[in-house]
């Protein structure tokens, strides 16, 4: 019959938990009828056994029925923050779609005014030039014709006083 009897320690290996898991969870009355006192070891018989491991067992059924109950809540939680989340990011997405939109027609006017920039500036070069060009001719003229007035003066400033006086 001895064969039959666990100490506390060895039922507690077997399921693996604690003695002290098996002390809180057992009831004085199971004690009282299942357990022996064997020096400073309590026996447990095979039905105090029974009755401990149906005790584990069931709540280890519970917490796994209880951990699987929470983990599809949170599946369930985590789905639903995700597809918010999803939700948050399309819409980010269409803004910035919109965005880029706006950004592209500025960068399409702003390229218009650049080229009408570019034009006017290329005929307003091209304007001066010519001013420029007729400037010059201009120039050439009024020296080629200052050149011509300057000649005959030239002339009388080679004559001393008397000349200039008496033979103009």
């Amino acid at each position: 019959m001895s064969e039959n009897l666990k100490t506390i320690r060895e039922l507690a290996d077997e399921l693996g938990i604690s003695k002290t898991a098996i002390h809180k969870k057992v009831s004085e009355t199971i004690k009282r009828k299942h357990f022996s006192k064997n020096g400073n070891r309590f026996l447990i018989d095979e039905k105090g056994q029974e009755l401990i491991k149906s005790m584990f067992i069931h709540s280890e059924y519970e917490e796994r029925k209880l951990e699987v109950s929470d983990n599809e809540n949170n599946d369930n939680e985590k789905n639903s923050e995700v597809s918010e989340l999803v939700i948050v990011l399309k819409d980010r997405i269409l803004v910035a779609d919109e965005q880029n939109r706006s950004k592209d027609k500025q960068i399409e006017r702003l390229q218009k005014l650049l080229d009408q920039q570019q034009i006017l500036t290329l005929q307003a070069n091209k304007k001066i030039e010519q001013l420029e060009i007729k400037l010059e001719k201009e120039d050439e003229q009024t020296d080629f014709r200052s050149k011509k007035e300057e000649s005959p003066k030239s002339s009388k400033e080679g004559k001393n006083f008397w000349q200039k006086l008496f033979f103009k």
